[in-house]
């Protein structure tokens, strides 16, 4: 079986094929979008019309009338697994168009996933972690065919007929949209804080009752310089719970590789993919922090330091700009291997 990785290099040599601006041109109605870019989307991705997809499905309603959805992905040419709703290419998405979806998927709840397009932006909704009866407004994932990354390719491999499985989309989305509440609730949490949390953050410190006066003085030290502050302490004490810390030398090696890869003019846009992983004995540089996307790993001690790049490994004699440099061409190319 094709791994995600394979399949994402697949959709990737299609998608350069593919005289997509050409489509798209031709696409001023909702069905010629459906036929020039909807379709063949759906085909790279396994899908075969009337075997896998259909057109205008009919569904039944809460008051036992059918209605027509413009497509659906059914794999077994029974149950709608995707509801699918298509514009046309030249209008954009809007609250509107999703209300529609969500409205489709209220009365068919067998289904797993909505997936809103007008052809060249592909949005995937699925339930809330905390909702299973409505779908999420947000989608957990969106794939734009005029600008979009390796990491976006291989997300979509997700989707391949060949790999497809709904239980571990559902599991992506669920995560998707609980880090996400998270990150909003953690923000809204610090940025306001309740009486609550000003209380525990006192007792901590060794004070007893809390009065108006204390909690305006705490609210006033807690902002970003101090959040900042606890989260470099933080990292020190997961250090050493995990026994692993990351060391300067480390830090100033990945700021090192980091500035001699985004020299590169078709690396630079993907600056922000390029992340590290810190492992016991390995210090990783890799894409989308992916540990399948290695572009290098460094192993640095006091008696030794190397430098792993495409499984050849190169000693180093200190971390340093002009030491690191000679690398420079080796390294751009492992990591044009995953952009």
């Amino acid at each position: 079986m094709a791994t995600i990785v394979q399949i994402g290099k697949q959709l990737q040599r299609d998608f350069e094929k593919w005289e997509i601006k050409k489509d798209i041109r031709g696409s001023s109605n909702e069905e010629n979008t459906r036929d020039f870019l909807i379709e063949p989307f759906l085909e790279s991705l396994g899908y075969i019309q009337r075997s896998n997809y259909f057109h205008e499905f009919p569904l039944e309603d809460s008051e036992g009338r059918n209605r027509k959805i413009d497509m659906v992905i059914a794999l077994n040419g029974k149950t709608p697994l995707i509801l699918i709703e298509c514009k046309r290419a030249t209008k954009n998405l809007t609250t509107a168009n999703f209300n529609q979806l969500a409205n489709y998927f209220d009365n068919h709840k067998d289904s797993k996933i909505g997936l809103l397009t007008n052809g060249i932006i592909y949005k995937f909704y699925a339930v809330s972690w905390n909702n299973d009866k409505k779908l999420n407004d947000n989608p957990f994932f969106t794939f734009d065919l005029e600008n979009f990354t390796r990491a976006d390719l291989d997300y979509l491999a997700n989707f391949h007929k060949n790999i497809f499985e709904p239980k571990k989309i559902l599991e992506l989305a669920n995560e998707e949209y609980f880090a996400n509440d998270f990150d909003e609730a953690l923000v809204k949490t610090l940025h306001d804080p309740e009486n609550d949390l000003l209380k525990i953050i006192y007792q901590n410190m060794g004070g007893g009752q809390t009065s108006d006066k204390t909690r305006n003085r705490l609210r006033i030290h807690l902002n970003s310089i101090s959040i900042q502050s606890a989260l470099e302490n933080i990292q020190v004490l997961e250090g050493e719970k995990t026994g692993i810390v990351t060391t300067l030398e480390e830090r100033d090696a990945f700021t090192i590789i980091k500035t001699l890869l985004v020299g590169s003019n078709t690396l630079l846009p993907h600056a922000e993919r390029i992340l590290f992983k810190d492992l016991k004995g390995q210090f990783k540089i890799m894409i989308d922090g992916m540990q399948s996307k290695e572009i290098c790993n460094l192993k640095l001690t006091d008696s030794s330091k190397t430098i792993t790049i495409e499984g050849v490994d190169y000693a180093l004699s200190e971390v340093s700009a002009v030491s690191l440099k000679k690398y420079k061409t080796k390294l751009i190319k492992s990591a044009h291997r995953y952009i």
